[in-house]
C-alpha cells in the first residue's frame, strides 16, 4: 500500500494454534526499552509464544502460503463478483467484505448465513460490509462451502 508505518499493532489467534497473542511492532529507533524494562502481567503468554515461533516457521519457510492465499483470494474475489448483486466486494489477501447500501440488508445476510451454518459479521460506519475473514489454513473446499452459503444468504436477502 506504499505505506511506512512508525508502529504495527496484530492480535487474535495469530499464535498459529488458536492461542490469544497480541504483537506491538515498532521501528527500531523508536526502542526505548531497556530489557526486562517492557513487563507487565497481561505482557506475555509463553505457550502463544512457542506456538507462533512453530507457526512462523512452518508457513513462512517458503512461497506456499502466499501462494495458496493469493490462489485463494482470487477464488473470493471471482465469487463475490459473480453475486452481482448492488454489493460491492473489495478486499485484499483473504480479508474481504460485501458493501451494501445499507447496514439492514448487510444484517439480514448475516443472519441468513448463520441459520445456514455460517458465522459472518458486519463492519462499516454504518454496518454496511458483511466482513468475511477466512483464516490462512482454510481448505478449498471449506472456502468453497462458506462462499456457496454466503451467495445464497445473498440471494434469500434480494
Amino acid at each position: 500500500a506504499g505505506i511506512t508505518p512508525d508502529i504495527v499493532t496484530l492480535s487474535k489467534s495469530i499464535s498459529g494454534y488458536g492461542l490469544p497473542m497480541s504483537l506491538c511492532l515498532f521501528r527500531d529507533e523508536l526502542d526505548m526499552w531497556r530489557p526486562g524494562e517492557h513487563n507487565g502481567t497481561f505482557r506475555g503468554n509463553n505457550p502463544a509464544f512457542v506456538t507462533a515461533t512453530a507457526a512462523l516457521e512452518t508457513y513462512w519457510r517458503d512461497g506456499t502460503l502466499r501462494d495458496r492465499t493469493l490462489r485463494r483470494a482470487a477464488t473470493v474475489e471471482a465469487a463475490l463478483t459473480e453475486l452481482g448483486t448492488e454489493a460491492a466486494p473489495r478486499g485484499r489477501g483473504l480479508v474481504w467484505g460485501l458493501e451494501f447500501e445499507d447496514g439492514e440488508r448487510a444484517a439480514a445476510v448475516c443472519r441468513r448465513a448463520f441459520e445456514l451454518g455460517l458465522l459472518v459479521e458486519t463492519s462499516g460506519p454504518r454496518d454496511e460490509v458483511v466482513k468475511l475473514l477466512p483464516p490462512l489454513t482454510v481448505t478449498d473446499d471449506e472456502l468453497d462451502e462458506g462462499l456457496g452459503i454466503l451467495a445464497r444468504a445473498v440471494r434469500h436477502t434480494a
